[in-house]
């Protein structure tokens, strides 16, 4: 949650994920012994950088180069701006142009205030400029989407979005304790751009879409990415930041770029309205994975903690960048099962299922009435991916609702009295590396008495109070009535195999719903995120362009919000590991003081001092 106020244990647990995350050696590490020429503060300008942009979104700020600069300059307690190197002895080489009035000393450049600096003292802050530095820097060498593409090659567009992606994982992996679950939830919210988009590539996204709709929707049309929250602006938006609004984080010429008009990295994508109609929205779309409980009644709680996220172009393939978040998540602890709603329900089984199952992971999806029909394999038929018996009432089958609040006791008991009475037992699920499933009809389980298993079959079932079914008339040719067992080895291509529906629990059962169910963690993540109390990981909040901004400012927000979430998780459930550096109480907060000109002026001393090697006594406590 945001604070008014920032106290030394925030300030201390925010630099220990910095410090501890590696960090710094990923995205500023330190120069090559020997090298020739100034070497500046590079690394300790970054790592401000990125303390600020943590304590911004502590404290409710936009994460903006104007927001860093003053929540390090003005939101810090004087001693501790020295601790941390926001005040620091002279390095600026320009001294000589301030004012001889140290207390209103400035260097200027071309008529506008830079840093503050005080030459007679031998002391300088932190200014805006060196922080914008560190993101031009970072943009020049971590950038790898579109906006790079014609600069550099596909080798190094590789090699910096790896080194974007590890210092993203390694700042939120150090926010982690081990899950007790192996279950987990993904799904992808719209992550707008605070520019406006090309009007062309809008029309030309509105006219897909209309298309698409107008030949009816396709349930294997992977390019409609459904997740809310988009923001779709237009010329009358008030709260537009382009170019002719810009913000303090860009100096516009007179007539703007269009580089300058909009992020050339975001693109339009496509979302659905909370009406339900899909539309069209300009920016990224965050994937995101959640930690959730197992589906199990017993289960461990767990914290409501983001394993990880990618932020790509809104019209970028789902698959391809779930998959490569997938992996990254995967490699730290393994995933055993991994929810998603009607997006991932969607997609086709070769692109998303198969793949899952050669990782060893099991999907859980949502369902709808629409979202398969009856296919007859082998004689039995395929329904939600399951087998049932081909005497089976399938216009009868009770289906899910569109929420768990739609299913009551009796719903749930009339699914698995259908179950019980219809559908195959699976022995073999297919879910894994091995595709083949093995299915075992219910008169063979010994749920119901079929004339097509013969006489004693029907006489033991009667004795047992069992239902009897009669069988199909042509029953003899299907070899799902004649054999013992039925292999079938599922075509991913095949749509009416049914792969891509295919998991572990029966659909409408009180343990599928319990499973899917799970998902809902993913969304209350999202929740917490874009909540402007919080997070604040909406429109606006980033105003410096590019994939690699973009990664690595969602990534300190993430951190911060998993911190919240496992400390709130430790107090309520007294679970984790006691001796965890983000798992200590505060102590107490007695408030602060301001400081007189004389008692600034001996901190000023003594840090001074201390920087120079000299001996000094302690410090005294101060706001």
């Amino acid at each position: 949650m945001s604070n008014q106020r920032l106290t030394r244990p925030m300030v201390e647990r925010t630099l220990w994920i910095l410090d501890n995350s590696g960090l710094l050696d990923i995205i500023a590490p330190e120069p090559p012994k020997g090298r020739a020429g100034r070497r500046g503060r590079v690394r300790d300008n970054t790592r401000l950088w990125a303390l600020g942009v943590t304590l911004c979104t502590r404290t409710g700020r936009e994460t903006t180069v104007r927001g860093v600069y003053d929540v390090l300059t003005e939101a810090l307690p004087r001693d501790l701006q020295w601790e941390l190197g926001i005040l620091r002895p002279l390095t600026s080489r320009s001294h000589a142009k301030a004012p001889a009035n140290p207390e209103q000393a400035r260097l200027t450049k071309t008529g506008k205030p830079r840093k503050e600096i005080w030459a007679e003292d031998g002391y300088e802050r932190i200014s805006y400029d060196d922080l914008h530095n560190v993101t031009t820097r970072l943009r020049k060498e971590l950038d790898y989407g579109p906006s790079v593409a014609d600069r550099i090659s596909d080798a190094e567009r590789e090699q910096r979005r790896a080194r974007v992606e590890a210092a993203v994982d390694q700042l939120i992996g150090t926010t982690l304790i081990p899950r007790a679950s192996k279950s987990v939830a993904i799904d992808a919210t719209g992550q707008w751009s605070w520019t406006i988009g090309s009007k062309r590539e809008k029309k030309q996204a509105q006219d897909k879409l209309a298309a698409g709709q107008h030949h009816g929707p396709s349930e294997e049309d992977a390019d409609v990415l459904e997740v809310a929250d988009i923001h779709i602006p237009d010329e009358t938006d008030d709260n537009d930041d382009t170019a002719e609004n810009t913000s303090a984080d860009t100096e516009a010429p007179d007539k703007p770029t269009p580089e300058q008009r909009r992020c050339l990295d975001a693109a339009w994508g496509y979302k659905t309205s909370k009406s339900g109609e899909k539309e069209v929205g300009f920016g990224f779309h965050q994937h995101t994975i959640v930690r959730t409980p197992d589906p199990r009644p017993d289960a461990r709680p767990e914290p409501l903690l983001v394993e990880g996220i990618a932020v790509v172009p809104a019209n970028e393939d789902v698959v391809a960048a779930s998959l490569r978040l997938i992996d990254r998540v995967h490699d730290r602890q393994p995933i055993a099962r991994i929810a998603g709603d009607s997006l991932y329900t969607n997609l086709k089984a070769e692109r998303w299922a198969v793949p899952l199952a050669q990782r060893g992971i099991e999907q859980i999806l949502a369902m709808r009435s629409n979202n398969a029909g009856v296919m007859d394999l082998n004689g039995a038929l395929l329904h939600y991916g399951w087998m049932h018996c081909p005497a089976a009432p399938m216009d009868r089958r009770p289906l899910p609702g569109n929420s768990a609040a739609e299913e009551t006791a009796e719903h749930y008991d009339a699914v698995d009295d259908f179950k019980a009475t219809w559908a195959f037992d699976r022995k073999e699920s297919g879910l894994g590396r091995n595709g083949s499933t093995k299915w075992i009809c219910p008169a063979m389980a010994g749920r119901v008495g079929c004339w097509a298993r013969g006489n004693d079959n029907v006489t033991v079932a009667r004795e047992l109070g069992l239902p009897i079914i009669t069988p199909p008339e042509d029953w003899q040719t299907r070899p799902c009535c004649t054999n013992k067992t039925m292999d079938f080895t599922p075509d991913p291509a095949n749509p009416h195999h049914q792969r891509k529906l295919m998991q572990r629990e029966y659909v409408g059962t009180r343990r599928w719903r319990r499973a899917f169910n799970l998902r809902s963690s993913v969304e209350g993540a999202f929740g917490i995120l874009k909540n402007p109390s919080r997070q604040r990981m909406r429109r606006g909040h980033n105003r410096l362009p590019g994939l690699a901004m973009a990664n690595l400012i969602n990534g300190f927000k993430v951190a911060i919000y998993n911190e919240e979430q496992l400390r709130i998780w430790h107090e309520n459930h007294g679970l984790g590991p006691a001796d965890h550096p983000l798992l200590q109480p505060d102590p107490a907060d007695w408030g602060f003081v301001d400081l007189t000109k004389d008692q600034a002026t001996d901190i000023d001393q003594r840090h001074l001092a201390a920087a120079r090697g000299e001996n000094v006594t302690a410090l005294p406590d101060a706001a």
